[in-house]
């Protein structure tokens, strides 16, 4: 089976060779291709050659476009800078209120030039990998919008205390969020990534979830026709998952490094898919071996779920991760397919 072949099987619930892949890997490439993070992070081609690296290394079976969730920021005004050996954050924000974003023009998905940066990864990696390897565009929801903009803190005092203004800016988003996820589908992505962290417990209370953030979710997400994997963001999901689980379009979960897949599976029911939850960042210290004890443990607590994607949470694998851990994973699947 190739790599889309894999996914469809574990989208429909239907045997394959082994579980699917997915490594967390859009920082890692340029350690494969020696390029600098700035052009890494700057040149499609540069970040695309470091994709294709990644695949011929340890082949997992989806790629995405950059996890650079600074463009979007930097799309309204925001900076950002590439820090020392990890992805670009902000530096700055384009505005200090949610008043002041609703005043700005929305920017244009066909003509920014760091939107398109990120759209044309997407179309060198369609191109390349075509019926074979799924890619996925990496899309933030309109309630996770606002603090690349303002900052949290803002967006959160918007969200507590002047509730129409910030549904006023939730409306004002979403058609920019619509434009960027169907142009990204449009230049070859087979899917969409993307966080609900601003409707999460974790961060908002019960009352600005369900009156705010999720009803604004569910809304966009009815409008995006795209299979849509539904991103835990840094935040435990498992316990949340009765409010998250009917979303629309959405077909997989991808729960953070140690919540329990079964748990995810018995929240979920049948028919989504669950990624899940091997800690990326934490593979830089360990041997090999524990890595593949690590997986061994997780695609046990997995069970029969052919619906399961061995996937790598939470932020990138760290540029000093030893290639060997990363291969580590790959061997474990190939093993857990001989075992089966």
């Amino acid at each position: 089976m190739n790599s889309l072949e894999r996914l469809l099987a574990a989208l429909q619930d239907q045997p394959s060779d082994r579980p699917a892949l997915f490594l967390n890997s859009s920082l890692y490439g340029a350690r494969l291709t020696g390029a600098t993070l700035d052009e890494h992070y700057t040149r499609p081609e540069t970040y695309a050659e470091g994709q294709m690296a990644v695949r011929e290394q340890f082949a997992p079976d989806l790629l995405t476009s950059p996890f650079f969730v600074s463009a979007i920021g930097e799309a309204f005004g925001s900076s950002w800078r590439v820090r020392s050996r990890q992805a670009p954050n902000l530096s700055g924000f384009a505005a200090r209120s949610a008043e002041e974003v609703l005043r700005l023009p929305l920017p244009d998905v066909h003509g920014h030039p760091r939107l398109q940066y990120v759209r044309e990864t997407i179309r060198i990696l369609a191109r390349r990998y075509a019926g074979e390897v799924p890619v996925i565009g990496v899309l933030v929801a309109p309630m996770d919008i606002p603090p690349l903009v303002i900052g949290l803190e803002a967006w959160l005092d918007a969200l507590l205390f002047q509730p129409d203004v910030a549904r006023a800016l939730l409306d004002r988003l979403t058609p920019f969020f619509l434009d960027l996820g169907r142009a990204m589908v449009d230049d070859g992505a087979t899917g969409l990534v993307l966080t609900g962290n601003l409707a999460n417990r974790f961060i908002v209370t019960d009352a600005v979830a369900e009156t705010l953030t999720l009803p604004a979710l569910r809304t966009a997400l009815a409008e995006l026709k795209a299979p849509l994997i539904f991103h835990h963001g840094g935040c435990p999901l498992v316990d949340q998952l009765a409010r998250f689980k009917d979303l629309p379009n959405v077909v997989a979960y991808f729960i953070d490094a140690g919540e329990d897949p079964g748990a995810a599976r018995r929240a979920l029911g049948p028919g989504p898919i669950v990624m899940g939850n091997l800690d990326g960042p934490g593979l830089l210290h360990l041997a090999p071996a524990e890595v593949r004890e690590r997986c061994r443990r997780v695609l046990d607590q997995r069970g029969g779920d052919r619906q399961f994607i061995l996937s790598t949470c939470g932020a990138d694998i760290q540029l000093d991760t030893p290639p060997e851990g990363i291969a580590a994973v790959a061997e474990a699947l190939r093993q857990a397919a001989v075992d089966a």
